[in-house]
């Protein structure tokens, strides 16, 4: 493989002379018209640069670190497609889900869902906006993973579940932030946040079965798909450090995560 020296490079173009620094080209043949112009113009710019001694590198101007990190791009890029709403610099990641069921809900929150509310909006001809399952009211993003009565129904069944009865689901907010109506240490916030993630993205799955195929929406079936999705994916992420019992989990998660992590699902 061939290796290039880019200092040697740099070196033998730039020529330093009491603080000022010069263009030393070779050409093939001498430059004219627009070229020539613009090979003054950059003979005008390097007369400003000061080269060190150090080795070339690369700086990103995003972290005052210089350092380029995959989460400075994603705040750039939440910063800019999601303006100024209060969760909009970043969504929390959770590191017990799969990335898939992430990206769905970042998708959600930035109201890239095909809805039929979002497809209208970019002159889509649809034969209905309402949505398919409760032909009630519009089809929004809010909508169909919260306030419509088939999706309510099943968060009915999961809030009784995780017995907070008192907890409001009906937007994507009440998904993301952790408004749970009893104290949870980290490790339970973390697990309900997951639990909550995987109903959302559970919902609208059966939300397009229901579309495309003519699935029947059960929720009893949906329920339990939730509580299998969601054990299956704690379970993967914890199985180094400890292991959750089904049993349990099934008849009564909150008592699973109240305790702290080290004593939890020992089994």
């Amino acid at each position: 493989m061939l290796e290039i020296n880019k200092e040697a490079i740099v070196a033998e173009r730039i020529t330093q002379n009491n603080g000022s620094s010069f263009g030393n080209w070779s050409w093939t043949r001498p430059p004219n018209g627009r070229v020539l112009n613009e090979l003054m113009e950059l003979n005008n710019i390097a007369s400003s640069v000061t080269l060190s001694d150090k080795p070339d590198s690369w700086k990103c101007t995003l972290d005052p670190s210089g350092t380029y990190t995959t989460k400075t791009m994603e705040n750039l890029i939440n910063t800019l497609k999601l303006g100024g709403n209060a969760l909009s610099t970043t969504i929390p990641r959770n590191k017990l889900l799969p990335q898939k069921v992430y990206i769905f809900i970042w998708r959600a929150f930035q109201k890239k869902l095909p809805v039929r509310f979002e497809l209208n909006k970019r002159g889509i001809d649809l034969d209905s906006i309402l949505c398919p399952l409760c032909e009630m009211d519009i089809e929004t993003t809010d909508h169909i993973l919260g306030l419509c009565s088939k999706s309510a129904l099943i968060w009915k069944h999961v809030l009784d579940w995780w017995a907070q009865e008192n907890t409001l689901i009906s937007n994507l907010n009440d998904v993301i932030i952790n408004n749970q109506a009893f104290a949870l240490n980290k490790f339970g916030n973390s697990i309900w946040k997951a639990t909550k993630w995987i109903t959302c993205y559970t919902i609208w799955k059966h939300r397009n079965l229901n579309v495309f195929s003519k699935k029947v929406w059960s929720p009893a079936s949906i329920l339990s798909e939730i509580k299998t999705q969601s054990y299956s994916c704690i379970s993967k992420s914890l199985r180094k450090k400890k292991s959750i019992m089904w049993h349990q989990w099934l008849i009564n998660p909150p008592f699973f995560v109240a305790d702290p992590p080290h004593r939890v699902g020992i089994g």
